[in-house]
């Protein structure tokens, strides 16, 4: 009789419910009627700045891929930041391997991860903070990043370039540059000086520490 019971529940459960018409491993889309923060017109946000590029329409396609990116980079920030925005170049230089990672499920989380790489809040960094001294920059992972001055060009762990920087958008800097920044090749060595940088709340208990 129970089992009766539970088999009847449970089919009244697959007729009732709703088919996601989506495609395996993607986002589901937001609900209508969710609740979006005005935007002032005055205010330029980071996905604003991204989707006027026509050379950083890869990256535009991973935030859309990536959940919560898209609505977090069009917030209007009440912080300082510094975003170092990967271009279609930076993309393509990861050859075959990229497109074939991305899609799989730890790629997905990799790609939300490899996005707060490249995001520092709390500062605004503009190429004159940098010199040929090697030193190093955390990032919104708690990750660092090696900075140097190389040929008159910022260089970002000793391969990616800054091909266009210091592009001022509402309470940020954004630099363009043609290799990703992977959060497993962090530079991580106590030796290498830290550039002056506003203090990322969560990263550290003690800012004072070597790894912090």
């Amino acid at each position: 009789m129970h089992l009766q019971t539970l088999l009847a529940a449970l089919f009244v459960g697959l007729t009732c419910a709703d088919v996601l018409d989506r495609q395996p491993l993607s986002y589901a889309p937001t609900p209508e009627g969710t609740y979006s923060p005005p935007k002032n017109a005055s205010v330029t946000t980071l996905l604003d700045f991204i989707k006027s590029r026509e050379d950083l329409s890869t990256l535009g396609a991973v935030l859309e891929g990536s959940a919560g990116f898209v609505q977090a980079f069009d917030t209007s920030p009440t912080w300082s930041f510094t975003f170092f925005a990967p271009s279609n170049t930076a993309f393509n230089n990861t050859g075959a391997y990229f497109s074939t990672f991305a899609a799989t499920p730890k790629g997905k989380w990799w790609l939300g991860n490899l996005m707060q790489h490249h995001y520092i809040p709390n500062s605004k960094l503009a190429i004159k903070n940098f010199n040929e001294t090697y030193t190093r920059i955390q990032t919104g992972t708690f990750l660092f990043v090696g900075t140097q001055i190389v040929n008159g060009k910022l260089t970002l762990n000793k391969v990616s370039t800054v091909t266009e920087g210091d592009i001022q958008i509402t309470n940020g800097v954004v630099h363009i540059i043609d290799h990703l920044l992977d959060p497993s090749a962090q530079i991580f060595e106590a030796d290498v000086a830290k550039t002056s940088q506003g203090f990322i709340p969560g990263s550290c208990s003690n800012p004072a520490l070597p790894y912090c």
